[in-house]
């Protein structure tokens, strides 16, 4: 696994930049990283770069910026999250983070009545999940808001995915949405015990269509993981 780390100041290839304590506490207690070990640093707003340590040990580190890594171009797509508990919100934005969602939209549902985790550990996840798979910019974080609102907000048309718990009997869980059919690159998926029927008939009154993940009811977490994953192979199936 590449290591990275973060660094707020100017990236500039050529500079020495000394590394934050946290960053540093990562490389040296948990990376066990040495000197001339090359690494990625991150400036969370979109520039990334090669560098090797240069010094690593008790007191800091030191990093020479060598590289800098062109920017990925992905398309846009969104999640509309139903919030669901505090644990399961944070490991959906991981995922989304990951699987490149553009934006992340905390939704008010009948059912999702817990609270929004704060945004002190919704950063933290995010900054974690950048760590991981090295994406450069974080993801844009919106809501709390009403599904009414959101819905009325958005000329969706056809082709926007709602995921919603069915019962495992309905073929609407198994059917899903053409493969023919244009995607409108957003996915809504419901907190624990789903959207209630009279949400899920004004989200397809507004050209929403039920996303088949399989015949059985997922976790909010889980869903959110398949129905992106699904979404982003349609979205970029060459990459």
């Amino acid at each position: 696994m590449t290591m990275r780390v973060f660094h707020d100041g100017p990236l500039v290839v050529g500079d020495d930049v000394a590394l934050a304590s946290d960053e540093h506490h990562y490389l040296r207690r948990v990376r066990r990283a040495r000197a001339g070990a090359a690494i990625e640093i991150l400036d969370g707003r979109g520039g990334k770069v090669v560098a090797s340590l240069v010094r690593i040990d008790d007191r800091g580190a030191t990093a020479t910026i060598e590289q800098t890594i062109e920017p990925v171009t992905t398309p846009m797509l969104e999640l509309w999250l139903g919030i669901p508990d505090a644990t399961a919100c944070l490991v959906a934005i991981t995922s989304a983070t990951e699987l490149g969602c553009t934006a992340i939209v905390l939704v008010r549902t009948a059912h999702g009545t817990a609270a929004v985790p704060s945004a002190a550990r919704v950063d933290r996840v995010i900054r974690a999940a950048m760590r991981q798979c090295g994406r450069p910019t974080p993801p844009e974080i919106r809501g709390p808001i009403a599904l009414d609102a959101l819905l009325n907000a958005h000329e969706l048309g056809c082709g926007a995915f709602a995921w919603e718990r069915l019962r495992e009997d309905s073929p609407k869980n198994r059917r899903g949405a053409s493969e023919d059919e244009p995607i409108s690159p957003r996915l809504l998926v419901g907190p624990e015990g789903g959207l209630t029927d009279d949400e899920a008939m004004r989200c397809r009154a507004r050209g929403m269509q039920a996303l088949g993940l399989g015949p059985w009811t997922l976790r909010t977490e889980t869903a959110v993981t398949a129905g992106l994953g699904r979404m982003r192979a349609r979205l970029s199936p060459t990459s």
